[in-house]
């Protein structure tokens, strides 16, 4: 297997690892403000629930966004570049490849450093470090890395 035929595998294996626990962790937040709101039916509240509820939800948009990337669901380009010819489309896509590896690149960077920097603090109801809800951003970082540069040693294809 060729350094390209690893890149499209290992970002396909990810995706789908990801997806799995998009999953759970979508299952997790329902069940967790369902049992947020029976508590406060029944007069009791789940100090930690709405703590929960948000670091999941963070979890979910930022490794969702890996996903909608990989499934090409974003906005994107397509109909500018292919009216210009194939030519010009390939190198606006291809630049449009660059800004978002220097742009998710960046965000993978300084996310490392903001969760190194956050471990000494702690959530509020759950008193873990906060270097681990934090994690996210450069997790899914290096996620859209993968995924930029699988799509980057791939050719670029005419879409009519």
């Amino acid at each position: 297997m060729g350094f390209n035929d690893s890149l499209q595998y290992y970002s396909e294996r990810i995706n789908g690892l990801v997806e799995k626990i998009l999953l759970v962790a979508g299952i997790a937040i329902s069940l967790i403000l369902f049992l947020q709101v029976l508590a406060r039916y029944l007069g009791e509240s789940l100090s930690w629930s709405e703590e929960v509820g948000r670091y999941l939800l963070v979890a979910i948009t930022f490794l969702g966004a890996t996903v909608a990337y990989k499934r090409a669901h974003f906005i994107g380009l397509a109909g500018f570049g292919a009216k210009l010819g194939p030519v010009v489309e390939q190198a606006i896509v291809r630049l449009l490849q660059a800004l978002t590896l220097g742009c998710f690149g960046l965000i993978a960077w300084y996310g490392t450093i903001y969760t190194v920097n956050s471990w000494d603090q702690t959530s509020t109801a759950v008193q873990m470090p906060m270097s681990l809800p934090i994690a996210v951003v450069p997790l899914s970082g290096a996620i859209f890395l993968l995924h930029i540069l699988a799509d980057i040693v791939r050719p670029v294809t005419h879409k009519a």
